[in-house]
């Protein structure tokens, strides 16, 4: 099996650029789209809430974790993606006019435009979904990471044909909030959940420097997901609420055990020194705790949980999360294309100043409890919104600022290499 860094499989550097520079762009968009709609929200199955949801997952985690692909299985594994730039365009565009087309359908009320989103968006992510599973699945040694990977990738493809079908429901042709859960518990448990999992048994001890993850947690976890999504499908689908509960709780058991070692093996880990990304990964893998603990007792409580859950899971766990790896993939992929380029003056902790860092993320803490406040009124959440959209800006600017940081010293090389008269 493939162990170090490949440079020769990396893909260009735009590449995953270009999606962490447009998640960052639906982030923005994001905060806007919740201020103007939370006054009317009032269930998860009001369209703004889909739309304003949709702009976070579709918009903003999406392209994080598709140009993440493309850059890490190529370099942590050591398998190329075919025609990477054709097919990083093809997905690109897809996934872009769908979500525009998709959101607009659910913000202005109109079913054709929501259903032709879906069609687009559907097509994007299939095809990103069967070409990462291809790529991964021609690695000779299928070993735990591939397992892994080829997992996530098979079950986001699964998780989109059940949410198109869920967008059907609402021209009438099924039930859509029925096919709706499968579709979130896949996309949340499988795709995300499986894929975190994944990068984190690689990326927790490289970057951190921390003891590698339990054997058994990287070669089952999965397979227990695996089997537990079977169950939540099978049981959603024939009603049987009873048993549907039991395989939340399982599910909830599996984030809790993942959460809680994470936190373990970073507190163990060598180079003991706090620093901005580690206190958001600790943050991210808090939240989801709480997420997974009220995920668990909804079925038991006969309350509707699904506001409370979706903000620690999506923002206070997922984006926390995101928001930690970018500052340590985005540095990273500058430093290391540079190197590939042979400059070698470039340092990874020049790439964003930490000073920029630490306040686009205290303004993110400040939205969190802004939001947090929202349970005593909904002026709360526009003010979380408003403070959210400074932060999304300054992440989209610490992105840009490390792109500069790429062309600069690129186009120094170029001048130097250039022949004088």
């Amino acid at each position: 099996m493939f162990q170090g860094l490949s440079l020769e499989q990396a893909p260009p550097y735009n590449i995953p650029l270009r999606f962490f520079i447009t998640g960052a762009l639906y982030l923005c968009i994001f905060s806007l789209v919740l201020a103007a709609n939370t006054m009317g929200i009032e269930s998860r199955f009001d369209y703004a809430s889909i739309a304003v949801t949709h702009t976070l997952t579709i918009g903003f985690f999406s392209h994080i974790m598709f140009g993440a692909m493309f850059q890490m299985i190529p370099v942590m594994l050591g398998i190329a993606y075919k025609n990477v730039v054709r097919n990083a365009n093809i997905i690109y565009t897809f996934v872009n006019l769908g979500v525009l087309l998709f959101l607009s359908g659910f913000l202005l009320y109109s079913t054709p435009l929501m259903n032709f989103g879906g069609f687009l968006l559907a097509g994007g992510f299939g095809y990103f979904a069967y070409l990462s599973f291809s790529t991964v699945f021609e690695s000779s040694e299928k070993d735990f990471l591939i397992q892994n990977f080829a997992a996530s990738f098979a079950l986001l493809f699964v998780a989109t044909i059940f949410g198109f079908v869920a967008l059907m429901g609402h021209s009438g042709f099924v039930n859509s909030v029925k096919f709706g859960d499968i579709h979130i518990a896949l996309m949340l448990f499988g795709w995300v959940f499986i894929l975190i999992d994944a990068v984190s048994y690689r990326i927790i001890p490289m970057f951190f420097v921390a003891r590698e993850f339990p054997k058994f947690m990287k070669e089952w976890l999965y397979v227990v997901v695996l089997a537990l999504l079977f169950g939540f499908v099978y049981f959603r689908l024939s009603d049987n609420f009873v048993f549907l509960g039991f395989v939340k709780v399982a599910l909830a058991f599996c984030v809790l055990v993942f959460a809680i070692t994470s936190i373990v093996i970073l507190k163990n880990r060598k180079r003991a020194r706090s620093d901005l990304s580690i206190n958001l990964w600790y943050f991210a893998m808090t939240n989801p705790v709480i997420a997974a603990l009220l995920f668990a007792a909804e079925s038991f409580v006969q309350t509707d949980l699904s506001f409370y859950i979706a903000f620690f899971a999506l923002f206070g766990g997922i984006y926390a999360l995101m928001n930690a790896m970018l500052y340590k993939i985005v540095p990273f992929l500058t430093w290391f294309h540079l190197s590939s380029s042979m400059v070698f003056e470039a340092e990874m902790s020049q790439v964003i100043p930490k000073n920029r860092m630490q306040i686009q993320t205290y303004f993110y803490y400040a939205a969190y409890i802004a939001f947090g406040l929202g349970i005593f009124s909904r002026y709360f959440v526009v003010a979380g919104a408003l403070l959210f959209f400074v932060s999304s800006a300054m992440l989209l600017a610490n992105i840009v600022t490390g792109q500069r940081y790429y062309q600069e010293y690129i186009k120094k090389k170029v001048e130097f290499d250039m022949p004088t008269a």
